[in-house]
C-alpha cells in the first residue's frame, strides 16, 4: 500500500474512482452507487431523504437501523424470525410483514447477530412484492461475502426503484477503522440521496485502500474457504463444552444461548480477564440476557477460547 501521499490532497468529491471500480465489478453503471464512510451514515440518511413511513425491521437486528429511523422521528415495528426455527426466516413472514402495511422494510442478509441467510426464493419474492406495492426495501448485505449460499440482490436495483442495498468493504477485508462502504440503488434514488451528502465524505486513504482491496483477486474465495473450516471448528467446540445451544450460522460469527444455570455477565467478565472478548447480544431487539455472539477466528484463537 503505497498511496499515503494522497493524504496530502483533498479526496475525490464523490469517490468517483471507487464507483467506477464497483461499476466494473458488478456490471452496473456507476450511477447505481453511492460511497460513504461506513454504512451508518447511509442508515441515517435514508429516512431523511426518502420520507419513509411505517417502517418495519426484521429482527433480531443491528441497532443502527432503529437509531437512524428514530433520528428522523420514526418509530419502527419489529417482526422477528423465531428461535424455534433456529432464527431462519420462513415464508409466513410475508403475511406478517404486509399485514402491517409497511412503508419501508429493513433486514440484513445474512442476519446480524444470527448469521442466517434469507432463503433465495423468499428474498427475491420480498423484493418483487415491495416493488409492486411501492414499499422501500433496505437490504443490508454487510456480511454476504462471508457466505457460501447467499445470493445478493444488488443487481435488481437496475429495474427495482424501491430496492436499496447496503454493502461494506471493511468486513470481508478486515479494515473496520477505515470506515468504507457503499450503497446500491436505482440512479433516480442515488441522485436524490447524493444531493444531501456532503462532498469529500470518503477520505483519500480509505479510497486508496478500498481500491487496493477490490483488486486483490482470489482474496474473498480463499477467506471463505478458511472460514468454513474455522466456523465448523468453533461450533463443534462450543457444543462440546456444553454451555448452551449453538445456532447454525452462515456468517463469520455464531449466536449461542447460555443455559439458565450460567450468568452471562460472569462468563463475559471471566473471559475478559483471560484476554478474550465476546459480544453480549442481549441488546439486539428480540433477544435477552443469555445470548452471546462469538466471532469465527483461526484455530489457535478458538482453542484459547475453548480452553478458557
Amino acid at each position: 500500500f503505497s498511496d499515503f501521499d494522497r493524504s496530502l490532497h483533498y479526496p475525490e468529491v464523490k469517490a468517483e474512482s471507487l464507483l467506477n471500480r464497483l461499476s466494473h465489478i458488478n456490471g452496473l453503471s456507476s450511477e447505481h452507487f453511492l460511497a460513504g464512510a461506513g454504512s451508518t451514515p447511509h442508515l441515517f440518511l435514508l429516512p431523511r431523504a426518502l420520507g419513509f413511513s411505517n417502517p418495519i425491521i426484521i429482527g433480531p437486528a443491528f441497532a443502527e437501523y432503529e437509531a437512524g429511523l428514530s433520528r428522523a422521528g420514526l418509530r419502527p415495528n419489529y417482526i422477528s424470525a423465531r428461535e424455534s426455527d433456529d432464527w431462519q426466516l420462513k415464508p409466513d413472514v410475508m403475511d406478517r410483514i404486509f399485514g402491517r402495511q409497511p412503508g419501508a422494510i429493513f433486514l440484513a442478509n445474512p442476519a446480524n447477530p444470527t448469521g442466517r441467510i434469507v432463503p433465495q426464493d423468499l428474498m427475491f419474492e420480498l423484493a418483487e412484492r415491495c416493488a409492486r406495492r411501492e414499499v422501500w426495501l433496505v437490504v443490508d448485505e454487510a456480511f454476504i461475502d462471508f457466505t457460501e449460499n447467499g445470493r445478493s440482490v444488488l443487481k435488481l436495483v437496475k429495474r427495482n426503484q424501491r430496492l436499496i442495498v447496503l454493502r461494506s468493504l471493511t468486513k470481508i477485508f478486515a479494515v473496520p477503522g477505515l470506515r468504507l462502504a457503499y450503497l446500491a440503488a436505482h440512479p433516480q434514488v442515488i441522485s436524490k440521496l447524493a444531493s444531501l451528502v456532503e462532498p469529500w465524505s470518503v477520505s483519500s486513504l480509505a479510497l486508496s485502500a478500498g481500491l487496493y482491496c477490490l483488486n486483490q483477486e482470489g482474496f474473498v474465495e480463499s477467506t471463505l474457504k478458511g472460514l468454513k473450516v474455522f466456523r465448523r471448528n468453533l461450533i463443534k467446540g462450543l457444543e462440546s463444552v456444553g454451555l448452551g445451544k449453538v445456532f447454525p450460522s452462515e456468517a463469520n460469527f455464531v449466536l449461542m444461548k447460555l443455559r439458565d444455570i450460567f450468568k452471562p455477565k460472569d462468563l463475559i467478565e471471566f473471559l475478559f480477564n483471560e484476554g478474550i472478548l465476546i459480544r453480549d447480544a442481549s441488546n439486539f431487539n428480540g433477544l435477552k440476557p443469555g445470548y452471546l455472539r462469538l466471532a469465527v477466528r483461526p484455530v489457535n484463537e478458538t482453542a484459547a477460547l475453548l480452553d478458557a
